[in-house]
């Protein structure tokens, strides 16, 4: 388990790149052999990190915000998006190191996008399409495509997300209610 920790630390501040499992067994407190003989390999090691982000973390953070967010009876813009910043914001602060290496690793490998898209719950998709369906319907969201909305979505929280994990920038309550702010504005009619 040390290993995996120190590997999380040094991964999330140099990057998989950066860091030489020598580094990682001494701030383990092992010798370099253990990081061989459990995980191979450093990538090994990255695989370890990635593999439950990707087949768990995720897909439950997802089933959290189908469960949480989008109940259709009471639906608006607001009612959508605002818990949907706020609950992946705190997601974002209580995994931070382990999303840090996880994003990193998306823009780098797209092996790792095809196994994310693979183990996003289906369900997930199916909800969020009709959830946008019955924005478009009761004229409270933008008639463009879905995946355009989305892409709109995942810019404005993206960059939420990047800022705070690549350029140290703070989720202040502000910074949070501009973002939110400003997707409402770019998706209301």
């Amino acid at each position: 388990m040390q290993i995996l920790i120190a590997s999380i630390e040094l991964f999330s501040e140099k990057g998989y790149a950066n860091t030489s499992t020598k580094e990682i067994a001494k701030k383990a407190g092992v010798a370099e052999g253990n990081i061989f003989s459990k995980y191979t390999n450093k990538r090994g090691l990255l695989d370890a990190i990635i593999t439950p982000v990707i087949k768990s973390i995720l897909p439950s953070a997802m089933q959290d915000l189908l469960d949480e967010s989008m109940d259709p009876s009471n639906l608006t813009l607001d009612s959508l998006i605002r818990p949907l910043l706020k609950n992946r914001i705190i997601f974002l602060q209580e995994n931070a190191k382990v999303l840090k290496i996880f994003i990193s690793e998306l823009l780098y490998d797209k092996s790792v996008v095809t196994q994310l898209l693979e183990n996003a719950p289906a369900p997930y998709w199916t909800a969020i399409n009709t959830t946008i369906d019955a924005l478009k319907e009761k004229k409270l969201i933008v008639n463009w495509d879905n995946l355009e909305i989305l892409k709109v979505i995942w810019s404005i929280i993206g960059g939420v997300v990047l800022g705070y994990l690549l350029f140290d920038q703070p989720l202040t309550k502000e910074s949070t209610d501009h973002s939110t702010d400003a997707l409402i504005n770019a998706l209301s009619i």
